[in-house]
C-alpha cells in the first residue's frame, strides 16, 4: 500500500495524459470535419453556379467573372480557369 499518495499522483498523471490524447485526437477530428464541410460546400455551390452561368451568361456569368477577377487567386488557377473560357484576368 502506498502511503506517501505518490500511486495516486501517477494514476491522476496517467488519467491525464489520457485525457489529453483523447482531447487531441477529438480536435483533429473536428478539424478533419470542418475541411471536408468546407469541400463539399465548395463543390454544391460550384456546381450550383456553373449550372447557373451557363444558363445566363449575360448576367451571373459576368458577374462571377467579375468576382474572379477581383479574388486573390493562384497564377495556375487564373490560368486554367481562363483556359476553360471563365477569363478572370486581373
Amino acid at each position: 500500500m502506498d502511503t506517501n499518495g505518490n500511486g495516486k499522483i501517477e494514476a491522476l498523471r496517467k488519467r491525464e495524459a489520457a485525457i489529453k490524447a483523447a482531447l487531441a485526437a477529438e480536435q483533429v477530428k473536428q478539424q478533419k470535419r470542418k475541411e471536408r464541410d468546407n469541400a463539399r460546400l465548395a463543390s454544391i455551390i460550384g456546381a450550383a453556379l456553373i449550372e447557373v452561368c451557363a444558363k445566363q451568361p449575360e448576367s451571373v456569368g459576368v458577374m462571377v467573372k467579375q468576382i474572379l477577377a477581383a479574388s486573390s487567386l493562384r497564377e495556375t488557377d487564373r490560368a486554367f480557369l481562363t483556359a476553360k473560357g471563365w477569363g478572370c484576368g486581373q
